[in-house]
């Protein structure tokens, strides 16, 4: 995975010089930065890749600040533009912090995410200039129907529950700025607990009472370890209920 990443960011850096920049942390010990003349027309992979990291917009009302110190500083210049800098710094040390750029319109300009080392996970933004961009709408997360509610986690709140085959499901939680998956294997076990970094995101999996649980998202491993028992302990009870 990680060299597939590697050589798909260098032809992507290779063929472009102005317009959009990412760069992200591919691993624990290396990043890989490339630049975009546009965001139209892109690879089909580096399409991708921007639909699952880059967010067009940002509200502050859409965050929940019982869990958030935030810090506004307004008529920040950047591009010749007035923006507004929102520090979002987590309260506990249970998710990572967000530095993000935007216009009155709410259009991020740029935005960096770090981690509780203060370590850079990933930043994209605009380079030399803003294009015209539309003012959007705050982001809207909408939760699915069916899921159940009481796996809400500490501020994080389950907005997706998808069966991607028979034995496999994957739940989708967010506070309105950090985000995480958890994808629950069952009747599958590993012999090691693994931890890695991948594109930017914690990518934590373990074996418990006979089932496996990846979470791969922006918080940090013990939270994703705390993640992977409560959901146990929830679904044991429900099997015992049932």
């Amino acid at each position: 995975m990680k060299y597939f990443v590697l050589a798909f960011l260098f032809l992507v850096y290779s063929s472009a010089d102005a317009g959009f920049f990412f760069k992200i942390a591919v691993d624990n010990l290396s990043y890989s930065s490339f630049v975009l003349k546009s965001l139209k027309n892109t690879e089909i992979h580096t399409h991708f890749i921007i639909q699952k990291i880059r967010e067009n917009y940002f509200d502050i009302s859409s965050v929940d600040k019982n869990y958030y110190q935030i810090s506004i500083k307004r008529g920040v210049s950047l591009f010749n533009k007035k923006l507004l800098l929102y520090e979002l710094t987590p309260t506990f040390s249970d998710r990572f912090k967000h530095v993000i750029w935007v216009t009155s319109g709410n259009i991020v300009v740029r935005k960096e995410v770090y981690n509780l080392d203060n370590k850079l996970m990933l930043s994209y933004g605009y380079v030399e200039e803003l294009p015209k961009v539309e003012p959007g709408p705050p982001p809207v997360l909408h939760k699915e129907s069916g899921c159940d509610r009481s796996l809400n986690f500490r501020g994080f709140e389950l907005y997706g529950c998808k069966r991607i085959d028979k034995n496999t499901k994957h739940l989708i939680f967010s506070d309105g700025l950090n985000k995480f998956s958890v994808f629950v294997d069952k009747n599958v076990e590993v012999k090691k607990v693994s931890k890695k970094v991948i594109m930017g995101n914690y990518v934590y999996r373990r074996s418990l009472s006979g089932n496996t649980y990846t979470v791969v998202g922006s918080i940090p491993f013990k939270i994703m370890e705390d993640v992977i028992t409560y959901i146990n302990n929830k679904e044991e009870k429900h099997e015992i209920d049932e």
